[in-house]
């Protein structure tokens, strides 16, 4: 058997041709993002917000640039004649009187302030730039949904006050009332405390302001607000590989006198799959992505030889097949379906070895 990895590059041809083969009716790699709101709310969360969301008199909100209505994110636009002063003046006013919290202020780099606000597990920020003629407010809001924040490895520590303000399947972000230099020490040696192997710090990355274009040299229109400073302090990046395989990534970044810290979890560790224990996973089979419900694999037998024992194995273990297999471009997909549990094996040519891709929607609904 060929022990090379895959090529990334075919790797990204996989999931398009699984789409292919379900009809883009499967949610292969996508995150399972239904709202759990409470007794009385709409499903659609962004029409809570902007259904009692104050605007002022000569201001309008435009359709929200968002088109998932399961999301537990979303974006809408506010467009004002207002000054810059006033819009500011008046939110500061009008949204405390609906139980939201101002977290801090920015300024930004367009002359303007980029507010951040709490309303029970919501976190809003509101980023008030000058356009043509008018200010304009983009909205941006994240949900935080427990069944999310949950899924944070559980001996992952965090310090004192340390408050999540976005989670997602395998990553999360939290703001820390502390400096960013003490909780990056924390960090390494905490984790080492845990066992947790450090693994070589990445270069940095410069972002959108690591150049020229940080608009240092801009001319504000009049009225503006002050102007932003850079923070001259790089943010620090931190690796660990934890004792079950799986590694986490910590970006620290300094934010005024406290931290934000985003955490990335990247799974390498078939059993983080959570796929059923009755379904096998072919003999020798190198595991190239790891997702929560799904795992892809590369291996070195022919598709025919892979097909036949899938419908062996999974036949002995009580899985029956759900549809008759669909073939296109050499591609192969197959549903299986046990009680209440529903899995998808697909099979996708690549040179000289083939994709194998295990799906289980019903593993992380």
């Amino acid at each position: 058997m060929g022990n090379k990895i895959m090529n990334p590059k075919k790797l990204i041809f996989i999931p398009i041709a699984i789409l292919v083969l379900s009809g883009c009716s499967l949610p292969l790699f996508q995150k399972s993002l239904s709202p759990s709101n409470p007794p009385g709310n709409s499903s659609h969360p962004e029409a809570d917000i902007q259904k009692s969301f104050p605007v002022d008199p000569g201001s309008r909100m435009t359709t929200p640039d968002t088109s998932n209505p399961v999301d537990t994110s979303g974006s809408f636009i506010i467009q004002s004649q207002s000054s810059m002063a006033a819009l500011v003046k008046y939110y500061d006013t009008q949204l405390p009187r609906q139980g939201w919290i101002l977290r801090y202020t920015d300024a930004n780099f367009t002359g303007g302030v980029t507010q951040y606000w709490k309303k029970d597990n919501l976190f809003l920020s509101m980023d008030f730039s000058f356009g043509v003629g008018q200010v304009t407010i983009h909205c941006q809001y994240d949900r935080v949904e427990t069944r999310f924040a949950q899924k944070l490895p559980k001996d992952f520590p965090l310090p004192g006050q340390a408050e999540m303000v976005k989670a997602e399947v395998t990553s999360w972000e939290f703001t820390i009332p502390q400096d960013y230099t003490g909780v990056t020490n924390w960090y390494t040696q905490k984790l080492s405390a845990l066992n947790w192997k450090e693994a070589p710090t990445p270069e940095p990355m410069l972002g959108s302001c690591g150049g020229t274009d940080c608009g240092e040299n801009t001319t504000f229109p009049a009225g503006a607000m002050p102007t932003a400073t850079m923070d001259p302090r790089p943010a620090n990046d931190l690796s660990f590989s934890m004792p079950d395989g799986n590694s986490i990534e910590l970006t620290i970044t300094p934010h005024q006198n406290g931290t934000i810290l985003d955490v990335v979890l990247n799974l390498k560790n078939i059993l983080s799959a959570d796929l059923p224990q009755d379904v096998p996973i072919y003999p020798g089979a190198l595991v190239q992505i790891i997702t929560p419900g799904s795992a892809e694999f590369q291996i070195s037998a022919d598709m025919p030889t892979i097909e036949n024992y899938y419908n062996q194995q999974l036949t002995a273990a009580g899985w029956t097949v759900d549809g008759t297999p669909i073939q296109a471009s050499g591609n192969y997909l197959q549903n299986w379906k046990k009680g209440s549990q529903a899995i998808s094996i697909t099979l996708v040519p690549s040179g000289a070895n083939n994709a194998l891709v295990i799906e289980c929607p019903t593993c992380n609904p």
